[in-house]
């Protein structure tokens, strides 16, 4: 802290106001740098945070240096700069690109989940219902099938073909054996029918067993929304909007405005932290010459004082005359050469 003080303690409101706003965004800026290098190693994430730091003071460093007359020094640092912003650029680019993409795919992947969930409910569903309405149907054509079932119906099936065993070994199968055969297709009708309608009640109640876990797990299910793909949308309609007069974007649309909302916050976050200190540097507190320890020394000698009346005694000449002949006397404030006039009016002798 008392390094900072030592820095930046001629700023005025106004520039300091501008130093923690730079100082702010830097510290942004270089989380950034540091999170963006730290997939790669320690010494990459190090590498660029540092860098971060010089680039954000550079401008401000060229700009002292050009005040001070030192151009050359200051124009060096200027350039330097640039490739230092461009190689945070591109660290602020990898990490803003990364955020917002895994920001996308994460809320695409658990809302695939989510679909899918939806999905399988909507399908059961959708049997369900089906095959309630085919065993209404086949209830309503034969309305004893929910009162029998098919083991009873197999029993007279064993009876009905023994019946045409006997018509047949009688004398040949005859209209009472043809008759006998009729009621035995008839049985296996009915029990046809009657395991159809037991095979739909058994679908259905093992399809709604699922369906309901299924919705359990639909339901505990999130969906979840993106502001970046939201923000992503937005700037595509809006792009198509003003270009083709419809919200129908092409796929070179869709892709320049996606990657223009990268590049502008990469240009941003590389930017901001060197722009703000830069103008902090130019609110600085305009102090004289001999406030600045790096300007030469203004000397000056002092204008001798003409007495009123009469010639100081010769001890104060033999004093006063060398030291006011020697002494370079720096004038700092009107003050002190008011009060050191006032001093020598005193000191000399009163009129007579």
């Amino acid at each position: 802290m008392k390094l900072f003080r030592d820095l930046f303690s001629d700023l005025d409101e106004f520039g300091r106001f501008w130093l923690a706003l730079g100082l702010v965004s830097l510290a942004a800026a270089a989380a950034m740098s540091f999170s963006f290098g730290w997939d790669v190693s320690i010494k990459h994430a190090l590498f660029l945070a540092v860098l971060s730091v010089v680039a954000a003071f550079g401008p401000m460093a060229a700009e002292m240096l050009w005040g001070r007359g030192r151009k050359g020094p200051a124009i060096a640092t200027a350039l330097i700069c640039v490739p230092l912003l461009g190689i945070e650029f591109f660290s602020h680019s990898g990490f803003t690109a990364g955020l917002r993409g895994s920001n996308i795919e994460t809320a695409t992947v658990q809302n695939t989940k989510w679909d899918g969930a939806q999905n399988a409910v909507t399908e059961d569903e959708t049997n369900v219902k089906l095959w309630r309405e085919q065993l209404s149907a086949l209830l309503a054509q034969n309305a004893w099938a929910g009162t029998v079932k098919a083991d009873g119906l197999r029993a007279q099936l064993e009876s009905a073909q023994k019946a045409i065993d006997l018509e047949a070994a009688r004398g040949g199968c005859k209209t009472r054996c043809l008759a006998r055969m009729k009621e035995k297709a008839d049985l296996e009708q009915r029990i046809a029918t009657v395991e159809q309608a037991s095979d739909l009640s058994a679908r259905i109640e093992a399809t709604q067993r699922i369906l309901d876990r299924k919705r359990e797990t639909a339901a505990s299910t999130e969906h979840t929304s993106s502001a970046v793909d939201h923000q992503n949308k937005f700037l595509v309609k809006s792009v198509a909007l003003f270009v083709n007069g419809s919200t129908e974007a092409s796929d070179l649309q869709i892709m320049g405005a996606e990657q223009g909302v990268n590049l502008a916050m990469a240009l941003a976050g590389t930017g901001l932290p060197a722009f703000a200190l830069f103008l902090a540097g130019l609110f600085r507190i305009r102090r004289g010459r001999d406030d600045d320890p790096s300007a030469p020394a203004v000397e000056t000698a002092p204008t001798p004082i003409r007495p009123l009346s009469g010639s100081p005694p010769a001890s104060v000449q033999a004093a006063s005359a060398p030291t006011a002949s020697r002494e370079i006397v720096r004038i700092h404030d009107d003050r002190e050469v008011w009060s050191d006039l006032r001093r020598a009016l005193r000191a000399l002798p009163q009129a007579a």
